[in-house]
């Protein structure tokens, strides 16, 4: 690209000069020695203030900003510039920390270790090329025609082709070494954060946590042709985006889209249409519920049947409890040593099966704990599946006797506005039943912290451009689950079963 280089117009010098003293004044207070020549009036030299600047950076003292616009590709050299000269190389920063798939024991990789490790962090997919998976080397060499192994999936694969990118070029490569990105063409064993080494020396790296979707909207192909070529394509981008979940609907067989948020989804549609060229009708967003129970509770269950032709029974005593928010299901055993190997596991796999499907709507369940306290066999009349039956039949009479809830996603939104609309962002908010955090203080602007129910929240981008006059902005991201109102819940209950 043909880039202009122009000098500053003489009417903002004495503006851009006033700027980069507080700018030098700023950055001196992170160096003795160049403190001591601001305040002597010393020149300090360009290459002084970058050798400074580096280092607050990798130290996490210092965030360099930069202006620009990729779109109209103004001000993206000095960026590529900064990224070159600020930010830490693979040396500059500490080994990789990973643990050992099998024994959880923390090991350290450094990039001079002779072993391979690297992290997945973004999958695409290109028209030519087909999948790219984004591989960062932390230590070792890869070269084209190694096998890898992943140690979540416990999976190996023979990598195909490696390609460096430039821009919308690709460049084939013979091997990559530590610090080095690149692509893989092909590679399948892998999803965005998950970790890529030798099978011989196995090590797990940290990777992303990604929160669940908190909406959903169902989508059909618009013609029964298009059907395989939707669910390629849906596949495709769950492989890209690991906060963008699909599933077959078990009543009506539609597929049902979840994300983050409105505009993720709209985006996902977007992209259905315009890069994978599938036509396809979306219904009305929907909030992803959860459930949970109000109360402790605790039960003997049991089961007595034919299974597989042979009479089998089961039994097993379970105790509910209700967790705080965000802890997930958790199940524990206080079976004696004594109790046969399988039927431990087998009734925790029932519990879990059985906190996939809440008993109001479906939904899964969350923020429980459920405690074995005792199990009951028979020596030649018990099975693994017997003790699952009874296990996923007892969750459901606990949540029955506890009394079982229904929670709504409460997102955090920060709304960014001018001063004199304040009073009608507050006001709107309160009418979506909204809880205020705080009203605070940004240069001319008013920041507003607050949580709102996810239902509550369709539609809130359209009404505060037409409050504001399109001068406020907003973000919104997940908090936890919280359990609805009795009127929310009601109407709910009442769409569900229509």
């Amino acid at each position: 690209a043909k880039v202009d280089v122009a000098e500053i117009p003489e009417e903002l010098e004495e503006a851009v000069e006033q700027k980069r003293q507080e700018l030098v004044e700023k950055v001196s207070e992170l160096d003795d020695e160049l403190l001591e020549a601001f305040l002597e009036e010393q020149k300090i030299s360009t290459q002084r203030l970058r050798q400074v600047i580096r280092k607050a950076t990798i130290e996490g003292r210092l965030l360099p900003v930069l202006c620009g616009s990729s779109f109209k590709n103004k001000g993206v050299q000095p960026l590529l510039d900064a990224v070159a000269a600020y930010l830490p190389s693979p040396d500059d920063v500490p080994a990789i920390v990973g643990k050992q798939p099998d024994s959880e024991r923390e090991e350290t990789r450094t990039t001079s270790d002779s072993s391979f490790c690297g992290l997945i962090f973004k999958i695409a997919s290109d028209p030519f090329a087909g999948q790219m998976t984004f591989v960062r080397v932390y230590s070792g060499i890869l070269v084209s025609g190694d096998t890898v192994f992943n140690p979540r999936t416990r999976k190996t694969e023979r990598i195909g082709t490696l390609v460096k990118l430039h821009s919308n070029k690709r460049a084939e490569i013979d091997r990559l070494e530590a610090g080095d990105i690149a692509a893989v063409i092909g590679l399948s064993v892998g999803v965005t954060g998950d970790t890529i080494c030798e099978k011989r020396h196995p090590i797990l790296l940290e990777g992303t946590e990604f929160l669940q979707p908190v909406i959903d909207i169902a989508v059909e192909p618009k013609t029964k042709a298009d059907q395989p070529k939707l669910e390629n394509a849906i596949s495709s981008i769950e492989r890209e985006d690991p906060s963008f979940h699909k599933k077959i609907d078990p009543d009506t067989g539609q597929i049902i889209i979840s994300g983050m948020g409105e505009l993720h989804l709209e985006i996902v549609l977007d992209r259905l249409s315009r890069e994978f060229k599938v036509g396809c009708n979306a219904g009305k967003p929907r909030v992803s519920y959860r459930e949970s129970a109000a109360a402790a509770a605790r039960l003997r269950q049991a089961f007595e049947g034919t299974l597989a032709g042979k009479e089998q029974f089961a039994a097993c005593t379970l105790q509910l409890e209700r967790l705080p928010a965000g802890q997930g299901i958790e199940v524990l055993s206080k079976l004696p040593k004594s109790t046969p190997s399988g039927f431990a596991p087998a009734i925790e796999i029932g519990i879990r099966d059985a906190a996939q499907s809440g008993m109001l709507l479906g939904y899964p369940m969350v923020d429980l704990r459920f405690t074995v306290l005792e199990a009951e066999w028979r020596e030649d009349g018990s099975s693994e599946l017997a003790f699952q039956l009874a296990a996923r039949n007892g969750v459901r009479e606990l949540v029955k006797e506890a009394g079982p809830t229904l929670l709504e996603p409460m997102m955090s939104v920060e709304t960014i506005l001018p001063e004199a609309f304040l009073g009608e962002v507050i006001a709107d908010l309160n009418t979506r039943n909204g809880r205020i955090k705080s009203v605070e203080d940004q240069n001319e602007m008013k920041v507003v912290e607050s949580e709102v129910f996810l239902s509550k929240m369709f539609g809130y981008s359209t009404d505060l451009r037409s409050a504001t006059q399109g001068r406020a902005l907003y973000t919104m991201t997940f908090s936890h689950y919280e359990e609805v109102p009795n009127e929310t819940l009601q109407q709910v209950l009442s769409f569900g079963s229509a």
